[in-house]
Formats: C-alpha cells, sequence, structure tokens
C-alpha cells in the first residue's frame, strides 16, 4: 500500500517516525498523530494539521483540555476540526465543570487527499490550560 511520499508500508516519509508534532504517522494499516501539549490562548492555535494520502481512514479525533496549573483563568477551551479548510467539528470544554475527557472522542471518516487541521484556543490570555489533540485511525487501500 503506498503511503504519503510515495513508500510503502512501512515507510514514514513526510512524516514524524514518533513522538508529538503536527504530521501524520503510519505503522502498517494504522496512523496516528499527537499534537503535543499547548497553552490554550484567546488567539486560535494550529494543534494538528496534515494531508492524507490516496487510502481512507477511519480513526479518532479526541482533543483533551482542562489542565489549569492555576486560578488565573483559562475556564474554556474550544477545538476546530476543518477538513478541507471547511469546519467539520467544534468542542467546548469547561474546564471548571467538565474534568472527564472520555467524550470527547470524535468518530471520523477521512477521503483519500484530505487535509485536516485542528485548531485551539480559550476564553482566557493567561495560557495556564494546557491542552492536547490526538488522532488515530485504521488506513484502508
Amino acid at each position: 500500500m503506498a503511503l504519503i511520499g510515495g513508500g510503502g508500508a512501512g515507510n514514514v516519509s513526510g512524516g514524524n517516525p514518533s513522538g508529538t508534532g503536527s504530521s501524520l504517522n503510519y505503522i502498517g494499516n494504522h496512523c496516528y498523530a499527537y499534537s503535543g501539549a499547548f497553552g490554550a490562548t484567546t488567539s486560535a492555535q494550529t494543534t494538528l494539521e496534515f494531508e492524507t494520502g490516496g487510502q481512507y481512514i477511519v480513526g479518532e479525533m479526541l482533543t483533551l483540555g482542562g489542565v489549569i496549573f492555576d486560578n488565573l483563568g483559562g475556564t474554556k477551551t474550544a477545538f476546530r476540526i476543518l477538513i478541507n479548510n471547511e469546519v467539520v467539528a467544534v468542542t467546548l470544554i469547561d474546564n471548571q465543570t467538565d474534568h472527564s475527557t472520555s467524550n470527547n472522542a470524535i468518530p471520523m471518516l477521512l477521503a483519500p487527499y484530505s487535509r485536516v487541521k485542528v485548531e485551539v484556543d480559550s476564553d482566557d490570555n493567561n495560557a495556564t490550560v494546557l491542552s492536547t489533540t490526538i488522532f488515530t485511525g485504521r488506513v484502508y487501500a
């Protein structure tokens, strides 16, 4: 199966072979992306941004927010998921009342050659709320 960069199943060219980063990584028939932690501010920040190859992907986007280091603010965190520059989902996490992250998983079907972007921002500019985005999926030829 050809992957991004034209490689075979074990090829991760064009991607980060392990660890965090904004790119999509491939391992066999699976793919993943981890954004790492972002201090959410009132300005939108890109947590993930990648393009899929010539195959479709069935996966799940998990948006996590709410790690507050002090009581200085950052009470709400918003995530926007865009596919091909169109907003397809928005999640809002109220960090003062919603301490569960298990309900923030969004099932996704990504068509071949999709451009995916996830943005995060907060209602406060203190960047005391850490947020992260995780995508995992199965690749089909």
